[in-house]
């Protein structure tokens, strides 16, 4: 009974380990972001207002030899929005002040900053005047991914046959394997915002470009846990 139970105890040992597999890449993609906002205290104006700064702002891309495609919605949205405005009593009364449509766009292309400042020139000069920032990310993110679990897993067992060693053990067969998918977004750390509408715009296109954006670093963890002897 004794040598069973010694036996039981050996077999449950084991040995866990958190592998890292991180990378650096360049970017290859730019990402414009565009925030189109009209605000009416009439709903159908609202609408209305909005879908011609769209257009507008489409047909300002596709002179530039996009297609009309090429501009995406990220989000689109419509909220009431009330001001604070004192009574002839003295009080405080939220009051109706209008609705605000709120259209996210997006529009990708080649990270290359002479396109980049042909899109900015040009919505310098779009009546649809919108908010802006610019994103500098990678097209194929799967590839990535999937050398960053095999660098993981490499990290993961160097690190397991390190700790076994010098312990006095012997790894044998992988009991479980623990990885939570994490949905990176994969941007550049290099901060390009368009600011206040068309003045910020203006003068960011009017500039020469010469844009070296910041590698990409990324990090993904995966758990080991080996039986050991």
């Amino acid at each position: 009974m004794q040598d069973r139970m010694e036996l039981t105890k050996l077999t449950d040992r084991t040995l866990t380990v958190r592998g890292t597999g991180r990378l650096s890449v360049k970017p290859d993609l730019v990402v414009v972001n565009f925030n189109l906002i009209k605000k009416d205290k009439d709903y159908s104006a609202a609408m209305r207002e909005s879908a011609k700064l769209q257009e507008e702002l489409r047909a300002a891309l596709e002179a530039l030899g996009f297609k009309r495609t090429a501009l995406t919605t990220s989000s689109f949205n419509v909220n009431t929005e009330y001001e604070s405005v004192r009574g002839r009593d003295g009080v405080f009364h939220q009051v109706f002040s209008g609705y605000v449509c709120c259209h996210r766009m997006r529009l990708e292309f080649p990270f290359d900053t002479d396109r980049l400042s042909e899109v900015l020139s040009a919505i310098s000069d779009c009546v649809a005047d919108p908010e802006l920032d610019v994103q500098f990310t990678v097209k194929d993110k799967e590839p990535l991914v999937e050398q960053l679990l095999k660098n993981a897993c490499e990290n993961a067992l160097s690190r397991a046959k390190l700790l076994a060693g010098c312990c006095g053990v012997t790894l044998r067969e992988l009991v479980t394997v623990d990885y939570s998918f994490a949905n990176r977004d994969f941007v550049s750390p290099t901060n390009f915002v368009g600011g206040a509408k068309r003045n910020m715009v203006k003068a960011e296109a009017a500039m020469e470009m010469d844009i070296e954006a910041q590698n990409i670093d990324v990090s993904e963890s995966v758990t080991f846990v080996w039986r050991i002897a």
